[in-house]
């Protein structure tokens, strides 16, 4: 029997015996070659021995305990255990913390009027506050009034006056749902007038770090904004139709559709299509007058320029107030817009969530300023995309232009639009209605017979959107996106006015300012080209809805005596109203200014 001797090895550069202590290979070390190890092992591995039995010893005692806890708890729950909670309920008082707040209502008056003291107070402490506590002064202020302000633009265009009569109501949910047959819809040309440029080509290739400075043209030429009364061109065509209108004496057939069961025959039934007409009985028996009356006709005419035009067929995604003037005489509705007007301007970010306020601390982000800025920057744009004294056509120079004038290059373009009557009608909606109108083409691309319409968007400074030169290149749907929902209201009237000129490519350039806080100079990042078409599509514009809405409204002023109307969205409510108005009083107001 081999015998064991046991020697001890303190170590202490290491763990495990020395390897050079003598005693240690003498005695232990000896007889280790004897045993049948591999002979690749190396000695140092053969003697390194550790104890790995002390974290299992740790984590046994760590169970132990936890077991004995969760025994000794779920002995106290068992001691503890009641049928019945007999323990008392603490109530939470309400702190005023978690209390609704109602909003306070303000009118605009009131709102004006407490501006104006605030600037007086800011003016008058200027003195006693220094430059930073008088910024902090100012800035509590206007936080603190910002609430009030609930509608981000609710001035009417032009105030109703006591002796205006309300004729009828057309709420946006039923004129969003007036639909005909666009495709049954004709076209005829009359005439051109103006002259027609050429699209410069290399416009299409800019990008944001190849960015085109806007020139300023628009000091250089001359625009127009003429309206439908001002325009000779539509006063002839008007008084042609007039007059080679056949007018047949009412029958007792007419007498007898006007009667039939198919007819209202009762004042209860007062609406004849999808459109309300609201009033007693005497209105009943006046309408009835006219419809008879207009059974002469063998057709209704409607005159108003493609701006009216796309207003009345975007109606019901309009924010903003507007109104419109109307005239009927006969089977005649001439349909006109007043001097300064609202629809003269371009919006900026008019359906947008948070859209430009006019208490704005810098005042060329208010909604005025910024609606100048857009009209300046689509006149220089579609004078700069077009090549420099070359014209695909020139015709005669508009009426409205005089010789001392230079006018832009712009062609118009008169055409004449036939809506169908309604099937199965027995009163006058069976009657087509003729539209007489003025369209605006910018230009025409070269080598081909397509017109092009020219049109731009301006960037409106914004923390919450992301810069367009970021998103040109590399995310151009979710840009478009992005700005048809904030513009909805403008890009539509944009693609009905290209569509009512026959436009079928539709140029849309991005403009941003050269710095935030200049509203004179602007750079070009890019233009993309659309087919008018599937833009339409993308914004959900439908020419069926466009048109019915332009026949719904024909009818329902048809159903009023000759007469003077106004035509007026309001700013506060989803409606528009039709208002009769005396022959003389005068319409011809703007929209109110906003202070600058």
């Amino acid at each position: 029997m081999s015998s064991l001797n046991i020697v001890t090895n303190f170590n202490h550069d290491g763990w495990g015996p020395d390897e050079e202590d003598d005693q240690t290979i003498n005695t232990c070390l000896n007889s280790i070659n004897k045993l049948p190890f591999d002979p690749k092992l190396k000695l140092e591995k053969q003697i390194h021995i550790c104890d790995f039995t002390f974290s299992t010893y740790q984590r046994n005692v760590r169970e132990g305990n936890r077991v004995n806890r969760l025994n000794s708890t779920s002995m106290d729950e068992e001691l503890q255990f009641q049928t019945v909670d007999s323990r008392t309920i603490v109530k939470i008082k309400p702190t005023t913390h978690y209390k609704k707040k109602t909003p306070i209502k303000q009118t605009t008056q009131a709102f004006n009027q407490k501006v104006m003291e605030e600037e007086q107070l800011q003016f008058s402490k200027q003195k006693q506050y220094p430059d930073v506590r008088r910024q902090k002064y100012i800035a509590k202020n206007r936080s603190l009034r910002l609430p009030t302000r609930y509608h981000p633009l609710n001035e009417w265009s032009i105030e109703p006056t006591p002796a205006w009569n309300v004729v009828a109501e057309i709420p946006f949910n039923v004129l969003l749902k007036q639909e005909m047959n666009s495709s049954l819809v004709t076209v005829e040309d009359l005439f051109w007038r103006g002259k027609l440029g050429i699209y410069d080509r290399k416009m299409d290739q800019i990008t944001p770090k190849s960015e085109v400075y806007l020139l300023h043209l628009s000091n250089s030429y001359d625009y127009y904004w003429t309206s439908t009364h001002d325009d000779d061109c539509i006063a002839d065509v008007l008084l042609e139709t007039y007059k080679t209108s056949p007018s047949k004496p009412f029958d007792s057939e007419d007498r007898n559709g006007l009667n039939s069961e198919n007819d209202f025959d009762s004042p209860d039934k007062k609406q004849t299509g999808n459109m309300p007409l609201q009033g007693d009985s005497a209105t009943y028996d006046q309408a009835m007058k006219v419809e008879r009356d207009l059974m002469r006709y063998d057709k209704i005419v409607l005159a108003a320029t493609d701006q009216i035009l796309s207003v009345l067929m975007t109606a019901g995604r309009s924010k903003h107030s507007w109104h419109l003037n109307v005239t009927k005489i006969e089977n005649q509705i001439i349909i006109d817009k007043a001097n300064g007007s609202i629809i003269d301007m371009l919006t900026v970010n008019e359906t947008a969530p948070d859209p430009p306020q006019p208490d704005c601390e810098i005042k060329i982000n208010r909604p005025s300023s910024l609606r100048y800025e857009a009209v300046k920057v689509n006149q220089n744009l579609r004078q700069q995309v077009l090549l420099q004294d070359e014209y695909a056509e020139t015709f005669l120079d508009p009426p409205f232009v005089e010789e001392s004038d230079n006018p832009a290059t712009i062609a118009y373009r008169y055409r004449k639009f036939t809506l169908p009557g309604t099937p199965n009608a027995t009163n006058f909606e069976k009657l087509p209605i003729l539209v007489i109108t003025r369209c605006e083409v910018h230009s025409k691309l070269q080598g081909t017979d397509t017109y092009a319409y020219v049109c731009a968007l301006n960037e409106c400074p914004n923390k919450n959107n992301k810069s367009w030169r970021s998103q040109i290149e590399t995310q151009k749907g979710a840009l478009l996106a992005n700005e048809i929902r904030n513009n909805t209201t403008k890009l539509q009237r944009f693609v009905a006015c290209a569509n009512m000129a026959g436009c079928g490519v539709f140029k849309l350039a991005y403009v941003t300012r050269r710095s935030p806080n200049d509203a004179e100079n602007h750079s070009i990042i890019g233009i993309h080209t659309h087919t008018t078409q599937n833009l339409a599509l993308q914004m959900g514009f439908s020419l069926d809805n466009a048109w019915g809405s332009i026949k719904a409204i024909v009818h329902l002023i048809m159903r009023r005596p000759d007469g003077q109307y106004v035509l007026l969205k309001d700013p506060m409510k989803p409606i528009i109203r039709l208002y009769s108005v005396s022959e003389e009083e005068e319409l011809n107001q703007g929209q109110p200014q906003e202070s600058k």
